[in-house]
């Protein structure tokens, strides 16, 4: 059995939102068992919960808000890991919890994975192993859940697919930039480019890519790609403002 390090760990934690279990400031204040998104009554009752605890006044944003946290965690966490570690975490919803940390009324909650058994390419090649780990978590992790979200909010699936890709983009475009060496960054960005331009819909329940949508994004000052849909963010309090690479802003 491989596992992801302790090491491993400190960094997913240090840079992206991941509970260690040992922390002990990181009290959990709050728990969204990741099994209670499996089906669509689990899926309206956090909805619910989380829009109680925002205390938020558009229910469609609170539906964004809560794909948006659950895209930063399918999009850094595993990818990191893949990606960093040649390691691919257990992502079913069976072995996540998402835990509230803080009361911060945005509601950033940090993933715990309770397995940290992994994944490794062993006897395949890298490039299957990837797309055999890939398919099995756009497919059957995350388009169920966003299935899920649309059915009961409307909420476009193309605004939950960029809430992933804005977090995966930052990722391979601009950490890895600043964590590594150009020639190791541009290696580690041959799996952005595997995920974005190779994988076939298919891989994600769909008839093509969700993410080739957002490929001609252009890039801001800052290296952050503007978003091509609105998240609805600015809707969640009368005094909310819209997020930095919110299209509107730049109409």
């Amino acid at each position: 059995m491989v596992l992801l390090t302790r090491d491993e760990e400190i960094f997913l934690s240090e840079n992206f939102k991941y509970f260690l279990d040992t922390t002990p400031q990181e009290e959990k204040l709050g728990v969204v068992k990741g099994d209670s998104l499996l089906c669509k009554k689990g899926v309206q009752e956090t909805l619910d919960e989380i829009h109680a605890y925002m205390e938020s006044e558009f229910f469609l944003t609170t539906a964004s808000i809560l794909s948006k946290r659950y895209g930063n965690f399918i999009a850094t966490i595993p990818l990191a890991s893949m990606t960093l570690f040649n390691k691919f975490p257990n992502m079913n919803l069976s072995n996540v919890e998402f835990i509230r940390v803080d009361e911060k009324k945005k509601w950033l909650p940090r993933l715990r994975l309770l397995s940290k058994e992994v994944s490794q390419p062993g006897n395949k090649s890298r490039e299957q192993w990837m797309k055999e780990e890939l398919e099995h978590l756009f497919r059957e992790v995350v388009q169920p859940v966003f299935l899920h979200i649309n059915h009961l909010t409307r909420l476009s699936l193309d605004v939950m697919w960029e809430n992933i890709a804005v977090y995966m983009f930052r990722f391979y475009e601009r950490q890895v930039t600043e964590w590594f060496t150009p020639d190791q960054a541009e290696k580690m960005k041959q799996d952005f480019y595997f995920i974005v331009k190779d994988l076939p819909g298919e891989t994600f329940g769909a008839s093509k890519n969700p993410f080739t949508y957002f490929l001609d994004q252009p890039k801001l000052d800052t290296g952050a790609r503007q978003r091509k849909c609105c998240c609805l963010s600015h809707r969640l309090h009368t005094d909310s403002d819209f997020c930095k690479v919110c299209p509107k802003r730049f109409n």
